[in-house]
């Protein structure tokens, strides 16, 4: 239902329909619905204020691990111990 919700936000807003609506009512509460919708919006805003500057991945910050998950983070950092 989160991925059907995340198509209705960033591609077709014509599928949230009553029966989304419902079923998502099933799973989430009204708060949960808002806090998805904006965590959504403001994550497809950001990509697409990134790709409008024309900024490719890791051309910013590509040497630090920030934004990372821990687990990806300690990746990066052995590696890159690993390169010096």
């Amino acid at each position: 239902m989160a991925l059907t919700y995340t198509s209705a936000i960033v591609w077709n807003s014509e599928i949230a329909d009553d029966a989304l609506w419902a079923k998502l009512h099933e799973h989430f509460t009204v708060p949960e619905l808002v806090e998805l919708g904006f965590f959504i919006a403001l994550t497809f805003g950001q990509q697409r204020w990134i790709k409008t500057l024309g900024i490719g991945h890791r051309e910013v910050l590509a040497d630090t691990s920030v934004g990372l998950a821990p687990d990806s983070a300690r990746q990066v950092t052995a590696r890159d111990t690993s390169r010096a």
